[in-house]
Order: structure tokens, then C-alpha cells, then sequence
């Protein structure tokens, strides 16, 4: 069986004891009808991508918000996913993604960044594994290119300004409707694909030859939720 993994999914496998049922499912079935990702979010992060990618054409630097990035001589176009993907030597597995974002700095290294809309919270600790995952898979494709060697790995939070104080005040409105405003918050990820993707891989090899789901992982609540869904369907119960 050929595989073929996005950065996400195999974000998937990063916890301790990931759910191997729902890994089963998703590499066969892909996205259940309750798993779908709210349109509105990727709106923002194509708009984040596009007018940060429009300032940098314009002016040839990034926002000063953007400045503790470094220096940047270039901003590169990311590869689409058809064209940003690397196979394993040892599992014969594809690992596929698109960046958000790449910047050729001054010394001659490249960051990838990643935008997420969302508030910056350090406790969500099992978010910001899978978000590792997923900036680490993308220099471990980067590095197998022309686009070598990635020295930098950073999340961009845009942050949305939704406290009640601002939302009182006469800024909040625009004269076509609401002005929601966001601030951008830097978090570096540590650079270590060759230390994390090799381990993930495995993970993968090992459930895609599994011929039936495994059992679920103790209280995973997709599970719960797909048990919940099928009894119902079974039942006839809405």
C-alpha cells in the first residue's frame, strides 16, 4: 500500500499515546462529518498570508510587528503540496504540506513560519506538539529541496482583540460593519526533524498495515463520538 501523509495528519501521531483507531480511520476514510474545519479560519489565514505577503512585495521588509523574525532578503512563494512533499528512504511513506510562509534570511538560511488565528495559550500543550510536528515536517520536506538549510521555525498567533473594552469602544466599528482587530505574537519552535519525523513514520507504517481499526485509544472523544454517531444511525435515533 502506497501512503501518503499530510504534515497535519502525521501531527496526528505526536502524543505519547496517540489514538491509532482514529489514525486507522482518517488514513481510510479521511474526515468524518463532525471533523470539518470552520471556512471562517482559513479565510483569515489566507488573508494574514496574502497582505503580509503584499507588504513584503511592496516595501521589500516585513512589518516592524514582524521584525524579531530577523533579517529577511526575500519572501519565497511556498510550493503547493503537488510539489512540496518528500519520501521516506526507510518506510517509503510521502510526507505532503504547504507552508504558510517562507523567508530567505540574510544569512543565507530560511525560516518557515505558520499562522494559526487563534490566542497564543502555553497550557494547550497537546496544540502546540502538533503544531511542532507539522513546522518540523515542513523543513524536513524543505531540506530534501532547494530550499536548504531551514535554520528557522517560527508560529505566528494572530490574535484576535475581542475583550469587551474594545469591543465598547468606537474602533471596533468600521463604516461597513465590524473592525475585528488582531496582533501578531511570535513563537519559535525548535528545529528537530531529523530527531522527530523518522519516529512519526513508523507510527504510520505500522497502522497503514493494519488491516482492520485497532482499538480505541482510553477515553479518546473521537471515538466516543463516532460510537455515538453509529448507535444512532443503527437506531434510527436523531
Amino acid at each position: 500500500m502506497s501512503v501518503s501523509i499530510s504534515a497535519t495528519e502525521l501531527a496526528s501521531y505526536a502524543p505519547r499515546y496517540p489514538c491509532l483507531r482514529c489514525a486507522w480511520i482518517k488514513m481510510h476514510v479521511k474526515d468524518l462529518p463532525y471533523q470539518s474545519f470552520p471556512t471562517i479560519f482559513s479565510s483569515i489565514d489566507s488573508f494574514t498570508k496574502k497582505a503580509i505577503s503584499a507588504y513584503f512585495d511592496t516595501y521589500k521588509t516585513l512589518p516592524d510587528w514582524l521584525s524579531d523574525l530577523g533579517e529577511v532578503h526575500s519572501s519565497i512563494k511556498p510550493p503547493g503540496w503537488r510539489k512540496f512533499y518528500r519520501v521516506d528512504e526507510e518506510t517509503g511513506i510521502s510526507v505532503r504540506g504547504e507552508a504558510d510562509a517562507i523567508f530567505k534570511l540574510n544569512d543565507g538560511a530560511y525560516l518557515i513560519a505558520d499562522y494559526k488565528t487563534s490566542k497564543y495559550n502555553p497550557e494547550r500543550t497537546y496544540a502546540l506538539e502538533a503544531y511542532e510536528v507539522q513546522l518540523n515536517a515542513y523543513a524536513w520536506i524543505a531540506e530534501s529541496s532547494d530550499l536548504s538549510p531551514v535554520n528557522k521555525l517560527v508560529l505566528i498567533f494572530m490574535e484576535p482583540n475581542s475583550s469587551s473594552e474594545y469591543a465598547e469602544c468606537s474602533d471596533s466599528l468600521s463604516s461597513q460593519g465590524l473592525d475585528l482587530g488582531f496582533t501578531a505574537k511570535i513563537v519559535s519552535v525548535q528545529r528537530r526533524p531529523e530527531k522527530l519525523i523518522p519516529p512519526l513514520l513508523e507510527k504510520v507504517r505500522l497502522v497503514s498495515e493494519m488491516k482492520m481499526p485497532p482499538s480505541p485509544r482510553s477515553r479518546c472523544r473521537e471515538c466516543r463520538n463516532l460510537d455515538n454517531l453509529i448507535v444512532k444511525i443503527a437506531t434510527g435515533i436523531e
